[in-house]
């Protein structure tokens, strides 16, 4: 068997290991799930158990509500508590299982039949004390009435004799229905002294008692409500009887029924404690199986992989100290048997590889100190030609940065003669304006001139009106004058013609001053006006002459623009060939460069070679230093 073990593979041999511990694992899972269920469906046992307590407490609680009121609601909530008892009944029949606890069940339901039925006596026996009840009620008020009707009447009558005896029988009426009351009200039967002696003592004495004509009526309904109310006192004793049984025989069920379930609630949670221990013991058992199972697994499956896995770590360890003469080799057909096998296989070829290594490198010693000679030698030679390569980028990349300022120079010659050509252009634009302001200047001068002659002639005009009105004037002076004379020859008749010949003579004074002040000013506004035409004539002289002068700096204007579009033409051409000259100097100097920077990747190149040709030389030593480490054969 431990040989067939160690032959098969470590994977099979650990499916073997895990797959008992799952197998062990399943079988716990399956104990505890199995007593999971068990307990669960003991739950639910012990569940329905409480349901059948609680609802037969409810059944119990309706009864007494029943016995108390009999009324019809409550008949109806103990019919429907007791269907509710056997719906749990009837599932207990299928839940539960067991001789004893079945022959319980069937049991109870036997009794929760006869329940029914005695539920259904009570309740007629109820109906028919009720019934009793008020008919007792509604006869024993009517006699009241009866005998209060009756002392009411005598009252009025002087038969103070018969009023006493009345009075007497309605309170030995009173006393008597009361004492009634009080044992019906207790369910309990009615002594018979009271039915029987008492009550036919009331009776005899409401017989013989003498009222007046008028009351014989009252009296014999009296005494047939009395008969009434005796019938009814002798059945109750009956019906009393019957309703007591009733409730004797149902609380006797009830009792069986409750001792019934309370044994089936005992037996449940008995039987819920036993369950629990029951698979409290079998998981503890299963559980310590499968933990000795699985530490025998894991002792006997770490044996099979260990021990072989330190023989490997043993010929592994040795072939990393050097040791390559060892022979490795077993029978064992898992992996690790071929891990070792492998690795004996392996040191055989590094033997073989490790010697002819060793060859190699001293060969490739003395090969690398010849390649040292000759890239020292080469590196020489590409450093010579780096130093002349450059010389020749510095000289090209002088020349370039001149032409480049030349170009530079003539592209702002060309930019400073274009910027003059638009100034020759503004000043002409504004010699230009100048003209036309100075010719608007000549005809706006002209206008005035003209309009300055017309004022001259028209203020010469008002001079002839004023003197019209200077000669008017003078004349109303005279008249005036005349009328004051004539008015003074006259005396007292012309007195009012000379007011009015003064006053005449005053007016016509005052426009003779006002003439002669409008004259004033009429003769400074033709001299000012003869000033103004004067300088008119002599600005519009000299605004023409200025006008020719502008046309003349237009046309010199003209000519400089001229002038300078021809070297800004030059500008450019010599800006262009500048620029193109720059472009094959920057051509130049970018393939000297490109020359410069091959020459210093080969001079780079070449020193790599001498460093690497170094480094392989060093290699060399080294590489024989550590074949020295091995132990080949």
């Amino acid at each position: 068997m431990k040989k067939f073990l160690e032959n098969r593979l470590i994977g099979t041999k650990l499916g073997l290991g895990f797959g008992s511990v799952l197998i062990l694992a399943l079988i716990v899972g399956m104990a505890g799930i199995s007593g999971v269920n068990t307990l669960l469906s003991r739950a639910d046992k012990v569940r329905l158990s409480n349901d059948l307590d609680d609802t037969l407490t409810e059944v119990r609680q309706a009864r007494e509500r029943f016995m108390t009121s009999g009324t019809n609601a409550d008949k109806e909530t103990l019919i429907n508590r007791t269907e509710t008892f056997g719906a749990f009944i009837d599932k207990a029949k299928i839940v539960y299982d067991g001789a004893d606890i079945r022959e319980t069940v069937k049991k109870t339901d036997a009794d929760l039949t006869e329940y029914k039925k005695a539920i259904t006596v009570l309740a007629d026996a109820r109906q028919k004390w009720d019934a009793i009840d008020k008919n007792a009620n509604t006869i024993r008020g009517k006699i009241f009435d009866n005998y209060s009707d009756v002392i009411s009447q005598l009252n009025q009558s002087n038969d103070t004799d018969t009023l006493i005896a009345a009075q007497s029988i309605s309170r030995n009426w009173y006393a008597l229905t009361f004492a009634i009351n009080d044992f019906v009200s207790k369910k309990e039967n009615i002594p018979l002294k009271l039915i029987t002696t008492d009550f036919q003592a009331v009776f005899n004495d409401t017989q013989n008692l003498s009222v007046p004509n008028e009351l014989e009526s009252k009296k014999q309904e009296t005494l047939s409500l009395l008969s009434q109310y005796d019938a009814l006192g002798k059945n109750n004793p009956s019906v009393n009887n019957e309703l007591v049984k009733s409730q004797e025989s149902i609380m006797a069920i009830a009792s069986r029924m409750d001792k019934n379930i309370d044994s089936i609630t005992v037996l449940q949670e008995q039987r819920s404690k036993e369950d629990g221990n029951a698979i409290s013991s079998i998981l503890t058992t299963v559980t310590a199986i499968a933990i000795l199972m699985g530490i025998f697994f894991a002792l006997f499956i770490r044996h099979m992989i260990v021990t072989p896995m330190k023989d490997v770590m043993t010929a592994v360890e040795k072939i990393a100290s050097g040791d390559l003469t060892q022979q490795l080799h077993t029978d064992r057909k898992d992996e690790l048997g071929q891990l070792y096998n492998n690795i004996g296989t392996m040191s055989t070829t590094l033997n073989t590889l490790i010697s002819e290594v060793v060859a190699g490198v001293l060969n490739l010693s003395a090969t690398s100190e010849q390649l040292e000679t000759i890239s020292k030698q080469s590196q020489k030679m590409m450093l010579s030609q780096k130093d002349e390569t450059d010389q020749v980028a510095t000289a090209i990349n002088e020349m370039s940065s001149t032409v480049a300022e030349v170009a530079r120079n003539a592209e702002t010659a060309a930019e400073a003669t274009t910027e003059t050509d638009k100034i020759v252009n503004q000043g002409n634009q504004l010699v230009s304006g100048v003209v036309a302001s100075i010719g608007s200047l000549a005809s706006d001068l002209t206008t005035t001139s003209e309009s300055m002659e017309q004022l001259k002639t028209r203020t010469d005009n008002v001079g002839n009106v004023l003197a019209v009105i200077k000669a008017v004037a003078e004349q109303t002076n005279l008249l005036a004058l005349n009328a004051a004379i004539e008015a003074a020859r006259a005396g007292e008749a012309g007195r009012g013609f000379a007011v009015v010949a003064d006053e005449v003579r005053g007016l016509a004074s005052r426009t003779q001053s006002s003439a002669k002040e409008i004259e004033d000013l009429i003769i400074e506004l033709q001299n000012g006006a003869q000033d103004s035409l004067e300088k008119m004539l002599t600005s519009r002289d000299l605004s023409t002459r200025n006008a020719e002068q502008a046309k003349e700096v237009l046309t010199l204007f003209s000519n400089i623009s001229k002038q300078v579009g021809y070297m800004q033409d030059m500008g450019l051409q010599i800006a262009t060939a500048s620029e193109e000259q720059s472009q094959v100097s920057e051509e130049i100097n970018r393939s000297v460069e490109n020359v410069r920077l091959l020459a210093d990747d080969t001079a780079e190149g070449s020193a790599e070679s001498v460093r690497a040709v170094s480094n392989l030389r060093t290699l060399s030593h080294q590489l024989k230093s550590l074949t020295e480490r091995f132990k080949i054969s």
